[in-house]
């Protein structure tokens, strides 16, 4: 008799994991980003989610050029969720993606 043992790994489902699909679109993208975006996706890198108030202090650009490039993370290229049920959350948590 033999027995197999099956182990299911629920990595996807960690606070930190970025998926394939979102790493692959950043990754073809990057050279079309300019420096303040590529600040902003590496301060989501390495804090899992940001606050427009931190990504502005990190930034060092205006509150409205923020909000632009998120919205555009967010709506064009669909990698970021806004992470809050209120429709003018000033302390929004933005993060990527969950697939």
């Amino acid at each position: 008799m033999n027995t197999y043992l099956t182990l299911r790994n629920k990595i996807s489902m960690h606070t930190k994991t970025i998926s394939d699909s979102i790493l692959k679109t950043i990754q073809d993208n990057w050279p079309t980003y300019n420096d303040t975006q590529k600040r902003i996706l590496q301060y989501l890198f390495y804090h899992s989610q940001a606050t427009i108030s931190e990504l502005v202090e990190v930034t060092e650009i205006h509150e409205k050029n923020v909000r632009l490039y998120l919205n555009q993370f967010i709506d064009n290229e669909k990698i970021l969720d806004r992470l809050s049920d209120k429709q003018r959350d000033k302390n929004a948590k933005y993060a990527f993606k969950k697939l």
